[in-house]
């Protein structure tokens, strides 16, 4: 994992004074400073409304396996010095997404969200679900104007706040995607494997290379005498390259049965068209000869992720489950 990225740790049960003496003690550059959102060139201790009677311990820019050093580090030292935490804290992680798009993340987000309900499972019951307002479940914000979302930007728009398991408010601000679901915890094996999980996670889900484009219109096989709305539907998917069901009925103004009656006229044209899925909906994309795209997302949540990280978590989400 060779990320850049920051962490959170809201903390209770020591003092500020406390915690600068003990992160400076095992070598941690930090500062006590007030509430802000600046990104620092060293540790800082904050305020955070959110917890009770604690503060944030917020991480600079970090990276890779060093910065996964660094922030174990930091735990311990927090840990030995008395720190613990409540249901009141957190621990919030931000990874770069400067080489992301907003392909990726779709299905950054989409991943998670088919896989939440495993994701829950290695997570206390106050970090499941809906359960906790600061941190919803990544479902509720899965609708039209997010799938059909181009920018990041605009999907962050679609989203109708931070808080949520993944938030995408914060790439507006720091060019980040936060994860807010992880319980508070200054456990270093914890932190470690929470941070290799989602940066293995965000690495499997970018594509590798972009999509093969659909064809041009004037790569669109003659047809003749083919003119108004079958001539718009056939530019429809001309640059789009896949088209959902409810696309074209909306586009159109059609019932489904309606919409599929134009395909099949279209395909008779001469226009190689295929049925799939896009986002779980009935869709259908625009061949043309071409190699259909690869699947774009992977097929289980441990798709590449390290095996001493399944491990961790598969033997955590046994005990939760023991303990109910």
């Amino acid at each position: 994992m060779d990320r850049k990225f920051g962490i959170e740790l809201e903390i209770v049960g020591i003092t500020r004074q406390v915690a600068l003496r003990a992160l400076r003690a095992v070598g941690i550059n930090v500062q006590d400073e007030s509430y802000n959102h600046t990104t620092r060139g060293h540790w800082k201790l904050v305020s955070d409304s959110s917890v009770r009677d604690g503060f944030e311990v917020v991480s600079p820019i970090l990276q890779g396996e060093a910065g996964i050093e660094e922030a174990m580090t930091v735990a311990e030292a927090l840990s030995d010095a008395g720190a613990t935490v409540n249901r009141s804290c957190g621990f919030h992680v931000h990874f770069d997404a400067a080489d992301l798009n907003a392909a990726d993340v779709k299905i950054i987000v989409n991943r998670y969200a088919a896989h939440e309900a495993e994701i829950d499972a290695f997570m206390p019951p106050s970090r499941r679900g809906n359960t906790n307002t600061y941190c919803e479940s990544v479902t509720s914000f899965l609708n039209r104007r997010f799938n059909e979302a181009r920018t990041i930007n605009e999907l962050a728009a679609a989203q109708p706040g931070r808080y949520f398991k993944v938030n995408l408010q914060s790439y507006r601000r720091h060019g980040t995607l936060e994860f807010r679901q992880h319980s508070g915890t200054v456990n270093a094996n914890k932190v470690a494997n929470w941070v290799r999980f989602l940066g293995e996670f965000i690495e499997q889900c970018k594509r590798p290379a972009a999509p093969t484009p659909a064809a041009p219109a004037a790569e669109l096989p003659a047809v003749p005498g083919m003119r108004g709305v079958q001539a718009r539907l056939a530019e429809m998917f001309a640059s789009q390259g896949t088209v959902s069901l409810a696309a074209m009925c909306e586009r159109f103004g059609w019932q489904a049965h309606s919409a599929r009656a134009a395909v099949t006229r279209l395909r008779r044209a001469g226009m190689r068209i295929a049925p799939v899925k896009l986002d779980g909906q009935a869709a259908y994309r625009l061949e043309n000869g071409r190699t259909p795209a690869a699947p774009v997302a992977p097929e289980t949540l441990w798709t590449g992720i390290s095996e001493s990280v399944i491990t961790f978590y598969r033997r955590r989400a046994a005990v939760l489950a023991a303990a109910v």
